[in-house]
């Protein structure tokens, strides 16, 4: 075939785009960065899309990337072009979700064609997929996370592209770096079909003998006819009994990729099981355009956690789902939930939507639950709490009466759940904890009725590692059961899987803590005390197998029909040190652990990262992380060494401890429980104060309480930063130091609007700083005060905080400025009665049996 003529490609160029079937295409503006299209088969630069400027050629929503100026029609503050002074080093950096740049090229033959991207990504979670003239030509692809610096080859197969003038589009979902597409030609022309068509057809079965569920099953992506993996959340169980036998059936959300948070929610599934191991996906029931096709009203996307439950009177399954029927994503000044429902004689199928319930107000998160004596009762989640009302026993789309909100409830986020065991009514819901540590709880309450007043009694599910927490309680052949669901399988917090666990009762109903850590390998014996230095074997991670007591995350984002992708954990020996290995982004291991006596406690990780600086981890115990923010891994790449996680507050009994590798490739030797000791220099966090030494005002407040049991001290978080709030004048708080002996500066990390004012002094009253004001601009805004010449001997020394008008406090930062004041210079200098010095020069408040040095003397104390 004679190739295309470059001479004749600018003049054909926009006749061609006319004729194509995209409008995206038929608007476009852009000319070609050389002047001519990119001819192909051969290699488009990233860095030289289109001219045209911002939302014609490109968009980039980072608004002060930094880069170079290799582009002069566009600033250096807009698109982020990195390199150095050599063109062939440039690239795209600096990217986040919803960034895109236009190619002109010109495709020299019909023809499939690999298309290779050379990209590189230090977080994990870059993805982005190609468009040819508009048109999404592939599955999201994800960038292996092996550091901005080291790019990767990532190849897109046979993608089918005709002879001529093409518009060519790179769209990323964030955290990449990209230099260049190379386009080979493959074979002929293939029309019709791209590999991971979305083409299947249900009822599908499939077998899972563990957690997550689902994840081998396809789903079509968003906006596209391609295939992905199957995400699923807020799963609703129930048990009807079709054809005489019982039979589970679940009615989950549907988590779309590629994800905008939640908003692109837009579809609904039912699966369903005799054995709780081989489950049937009988296929999609409902979407977002049936909604508008049926009734008129709805917007894209904004299906969230249904439930459904049967009506004996009219033997109909009732779906019940919350769906926007104004959203401010599409225009409209506010967002409006309703609460829809859909009917139907099948439980998983042939669902017509009957309208919306009038009278429930704008709340998520429906649950249905139908008591003994056929009255049904609706919740809802939302507008600062849990909604419930009566249903009409003849007509379940109306309300008998009005909705109430729910009292005695404590800390509701959403997920509403109703059941009723043995006479007591049940009603499960998640809770605030933030994401920072560890994400929201499953707790519940208990009543002598479907309405209330209800009974807060607590935790029951810990957090799973990401933001939400949603699930369902059921009886099943004589077995209770947990549904809920986590992020593992994906990694990201928006693309979850259902997941289940056996579930089980006190004597005296209360429901026991989910227990999904798995159990302590055999023959280890695990007490930790303040007294003495617990070790854990990396490789010694609990029983239970993936998920449960481990998890890696599959190599490859490719979807197959019934692969799950699993990964086994690397363990490995080398030079006599036995290890995990390779525990890359979101990758895990649990160790049960018993701890004898209360106290705070350091964890110390032996660690080193492979070929990366930049590596970060998580510890957790019981489900919640130790620390608000991930923790840079100290050591040097390819290097041995420890990090220390001080002040962990542990209780006395049985916990599990979770390690988390967030960023980077780390290898993990063991772990150290010992007692915490703030030695300096270095960082004391102001929420690791010590236990009980304190005087403050307002210690009920604050959003973070559950950091530490001893709460008299207000402790909140935002933005990743848990600090010390609600502070009052005269508000004192002690934090004891180990110092190596020397001179500090101590940099206080403090925040206010204006006027916040504090002063800090050492060992009882010692070393006063005076009065430091404190004006940051915002309660958020944390800037750090510095004392100089803090003399600290070497010892232990107790710095005490002073509040003397509101402030927040995050952080104290000890620098060693130079060495400790001899002894005859500081008792000649200080000559009060009540002032002793050991022989090591370290200041006594109170000295006991020994030699001491008084007002330049030598003194015993016998």
């Amino acid at each position: 075939m004679k190739p295309f003529c470059f001479g004749t490609a600018i003049k054909l160029f926009a006749l061609l785009i006319c004729l194509c079937h995209s409008a995206v295409v038929t608007a476009y503006e852009g000319t070609p960065f050389s002047g001519t299209p990119i001819p192909v088969p051969g290699t488009v630069e990233a860095e030289n899309f289109d001219l045209g400027g911002p939302e014609v050629a490109c968009h980039w929503g980072n608004s002060s990337p930094g880069g170079t100026n290799y582009r002069s029609d566009i600033t250096k503050s807009f698109v982020g072009v990195c390199g150095d002074n050599d063109p062939s080093t440039f690239n795209l950096g600096w990217t986040s979700s919803g960034d895109w740049t236009n190619y002109s090229i010109n495709a020299l033959y019909d023809g499939n064609y690999d298309i290779q991207i050379l990209c590189s990504s230090g977080s994990d979670n870059g993805k982005f997929d190609l468009k040819i003239d508009g048109e999404i030509v592939c599955r999201t692809q994800s960038v292996p996370s092996s550091g901005w610096d080291t790019y990767v080859s990532v190849v897109v197969h046979n993608v089918p592209v005709k002879q001529g003038a093409r518009l060519f589009t790179w769209y990323t979902y964030g955290g990449m770096n990209v230099d260049k597409f190379i386009f080979v030609r493959t074979g002929d022309y293939t029309a019709g079909g791209i590999d991971g068509e979305f083409n299947y057809k249900y009822p599908i079965t499939q077998t899972y003998d563990h957690n997550p569920l689902f994840v081998g099953l396809p789903s079509q992506m968003s906006n596209t006819k391609f295939t992905g993996t199957l995400y699923t959340a807020d799963p609703s169980a129930h048990v009807w009994n079709v054809n005489g036998e019982d039979v589970l059936y679940l009615y989950p959300s549907h988590d779309i990729e590629p994800t905008q948070g939640c908003d692109r929610m837009d579809r609904y599934h039912v699966f369903s099981t005799k054995d709780m191991k081989t489950w049937t996906d009988h296929g999609e029931i409902l979407n977002a355009d049936d909604v508008k096709a049926q009734l008129g009203i709805g917007t894209r996307g904004f299906m969230w956690a249904p439930d459904c439950n049967y009506n004996p009177i009219d033997h109909l399954y009732y779906f019940f789902f919350p769906h926007k029927i104004q959203s401010k994503s599409e225009g409209d000044p506010e967002d409006i939930w309703r609460i829809f429902v859909a009917a139907s004689a099948d439980p998983a199928s042939n669902f017509k939507v009957k309208g919306v319930i009038d009278g429930i107000p704008s709340t998520i998160d429906p649950c249905v639950f139908l008591d003994n004596d056929g009255q049904p009762y609706i919740y809802t989640s939302g507008q600062g709490g849990i909604w419930a009302g009566r249903l009409l026993k003849s007509d379940w789309t109306k309300l008998d009466g009005q909705m109430t909100k729910q009292t005695g409830l404590v800390d509701v986020h959403e997920a509403p759940f109703a059941f009723k065991k043995d006479g007591l009514y049940y009603l499960t819901f998640s809770n605030n904890k933030s994401t920072d540590l560890g994400g929201n709880e499953l707790v519940y309450a208990i009543s002598n009725s479907p309405l209330g007043p209800w009974t807060y009694k607590g935790v029951y599910m810990h957090s799973h590692g990401e933001d939400t927490a949603h699930g369902s309680i059921v009886n099943f052949k004589g077995m209770w059961y947990q549904f809920y669901h986590t992020a593992n399988y994906s990694g990201a917090g928006a693309l979850r899987s259902v997941c289940f666990d056996p579930v089980t009762f006190a004597a005296d109903g209360s429901i026991e803590i989910v227990h999904n850590w798995g159990s302590q390998k055999a023959g280890c014996v695990r007490d930790a005390s303040l007294s003495g230095t617990l070790k854990i074997e990396a490789e010694d991670f609990n029983e239970g197998g993936s998920h449960t007591a481990w998890y890696k995350r599959p190599g490859t984002a490719d979807f197959s029909l019934g692969n799950m992708q699993e990964t086994q954990i690397d363990v490995r020996t080398s030079a006599g040190r036995t290890y995990l290995a390779n525990m890359k982004r979101k990758e895990w291991a649990r160790y049960s652990f018993n701890v004898t006596e209360n106290g705070r406690y350091s964890i110390i990780c032996h660690m080193r990262q492979n070929n990366r600086t930049d590596s970060k981890f998580r510890v957790g115990v019981d489900g919640s992380w130790v620390k608000a923010n991930e923790i840079a891994v100290a050591s040097g790449s390819n290097t041995w060494g420890d990090t220390e996680v001080k002040n962990v507050e542990l209780t006395a009994g049985e916990h599990f401890l979770s390690w988390r590798s967030m960023v980077g490739d780390i290898d993990l030797d063991y772990v150290l429980i010992t007692k915490s000791v703030n030695t300096i220099p270095g960082v004391v966090e102001a929420e690791d104060f010590d236990e009980g030494s304190y005087s403050f005002k307002r210690g009920d407040l604050g959003n973070a309480k559950s950091y530490r049991s001893d709460k008299g001290v207000a402790l909140s978080s935002a933005d990743g930063v848990v600090h010390i709030s609600n502070t009052n004048s005269g508000d004192w708080i002690n934090y004891t130091v180990n110092s190596p002996g020397g001179k500090f500066r101590v940099n206080s990390y403090v925040a206010s609007p204006s006027s916040g004012q504090f002063r800090i002094d050492f060992d009882n009253g010692q070393q006063p700083s005076g009065v430091m004001s404190a004006p940051t601009g915002d309660w958020q805004a944390y800037k750090a005060y510095a004392v100089d010449n803090v003399d600290l001997p070497a010892g232990v020394h107790v710095m005490t905080f002073r509040v003397v008008t509101d402030l927040n406090v995050d952080r104290f930062e000890f620098i060693k400025t130079g060495e400790s004041t001899g002894i005859a210079e500081l008792t000649s200098q200080d000559q009060t009665d009540n002032v002793y010095f050991d022989l090591k020069g370290v200041r006594v408040l109170s000295p006991a049996h020994g030699v001491y040095i008084h007002k330049g003397k030598k003194v015993i104390y016998k």
